[in-house]
């Protein structure tokens, strides 16, 4: 694959993504009575969903809210506990579109093969690391699929994923991803003034991120290896991709909009302050990255995942005139108000994904998200390496790079998933050191 295919210049893409957009708003805009016109004898949407967690439930609840066509026709996930909690909540609380019995409910690695091969859509929510293989299974067979953020750990996941996301095109698949600030009202206008200037010129971005230690879920004497850590996943950096990846990955995103672009290097510090021992696994738990686009302006970016520290999450975008921030706010140097978002009944932003995602299915309208979801993720591959190594990492050599982080075999009693050292500990990666 030459470079220059994957130069990550999102202005070259600008007429596409601006009919794009226009598409998304006239099918958010729509009606129920516009958007069902097919009427009673309309085709019901098979919906599947892949990874029963949290997200992936409130990913399917939202797709059902859309239209009376949906339903759900099968589920999958690689614990049978959590396929089962889901199943009894879509029982009770979406008894008419709730399709499928104890054959359709799969368990394991390959449960997706399964869902897919029931559904016209995939809801792809699990771990990512499983996502490329996954994304790749659903457009392969044909399926409209939504992929939850991040859509890689790795850059062998994140060729594998605009590879299928050129298939996916090819076979007019709609494709979704769960980036949902790129469907907030607030943030559009923002992005829109920003860009228009009414800022200034940018100087600088800053992104946080800045939250408590995940749930640990303690380990169990049965369970293996691969369980523990599954069930754990965001405290293993084949997992999670780290916290850049798995949550500030958010607020990375929306700088990305604010350029129009991705940025062509980083340089970062990052470790474990606090997490310590076997059941904090091997990720770290702070991130600071200095990331730089090609005009040479700088993006900062920090998270940790620490307990009892001031907790922020959001942004703040220098310009010459003044500073936007996450409360949609424009000050100037002397605090300033001047402009300020203030409509307050918008949906939610994830409701308005599937709103999009489910609309533009029912109506044979085509876009595809892989893109700039898979672009942002790389944007945070390439800050974490850069922490992990203590060197500056360019989006040119980022690109060459062929290792992948992602155990070969994918079992319960898999030999090629990490194990803890004789000391009771996992390796943890340190920068400076091989």
């Amino acid at each position: 694959m030459e470079i220059e295919d994957e130069k990550l210049n999102g202005r070259r893409d600008f007429i596409i993504k601006s009919a794009s957009v226009a598409v998304g708003g006239t099918l958010l805009g729509m009606l129920p009575s516009q958007l069902h016109a097919k009427g009673a004898n309309a085709k019901v949407l098979k919906i599947g969903l892949v990874g029963c967690g949290s997200r992936g439930s409130g990913a399917l609840f939202e797709a059902l809210n859309v239209s009376p066509s949906a339903k759900v026709v099968a589920i999958g996930d690689t614990f049978k506990d959590k396929a089962d909690q889901l199943h009894e909540r879509l029982k009770t609380n979406y008894p008419d579109k709730c399709d499928f019995g104890e054959a359709q409910k799969f368990v394991g690695f390959d449960a997706y093969t399964k869902v897919i091969e029931l559904c016209d859509v995939v809801l792809l929510a699990t771990p990512p690391p499983f996502r490329p293989a996954h994304f790749e299974a659903a457009v392969t067979a044909g399926k409209h699929t939504f992929l939850e953020k991040p859509l890689a750990v790795d850059v062998p996941g994140y060729h594998k994923v605009m590879e299928v996301g050129k298939l996916a095109d090819q076979k007019n698949l709609v494709v979704s991803v769960g980036l949902q600030f790129r469907y907030s009202n607030a943030v559009q206008e923002m992005v829109e003034r920003i860009q228009n200037g009414e800022i200034g010129e940018i100087t600088s971005l800053n992104t946080y991120y800045n939250v408590v230690e995940p749930r640990i879920i303690p380990r169990e004497p049965q369970q293996t290896e691969m369980e523990y850590q599954v069930r754990n996943w965001r405290y293993f950096t084949w997992l999670w991709g780290g916290q850049l990846a798995g949550q500030a990955i958010h607020q990375i995103d929306v700088m990305n909009m604010v350029m129009d672009d991705f940025p062509v290097k980083a340089l970062g510090n990052g470790g474990r302050l606090v997490f310590s021992g076997i059941e904090q696994g091997n990720t770290y738990d702070h991130f600071f990255i200095e990331y730089e686009y090609a005009n040479g302006i700088q993006m900062h970016s920090q998270c940790r995942n620490m307990n009892n520290c001031a907790n922020k999450m959001g942004w703040e975008i220098r310009g010459t005139k003044g500073i936007a921030n996450e409360r949609f706010q424009f000050k100037d140097y002397k605090g300033k108000t001047f402009w300020n978002y203030r409509d307050r009944t918008d949906i939610g932003d994830s409701q308005k994904v599937q709103n999009k995602f489910i609309n533009a299915i029912l109506n044979n309208v085509h876009y595809n998200d892989t893109e700039y979801g898979a672009k942002s993720t790389l944007t945070t591959i390439m800050g974490r390496l850069a922490a992990e190594t203590g060197q500056r990492i360019t989006m040119e050599e980022l690109l060459k790079s062929t290792e992948s982080i992602v155990p070969q075999d994918m079992s319960w009693d898999s030999e090629s998933v990490h194990k803890p050292t004789e000391n009771g500990t996992y390796e943890i990666v340190k920068p400076g050191k091989k």
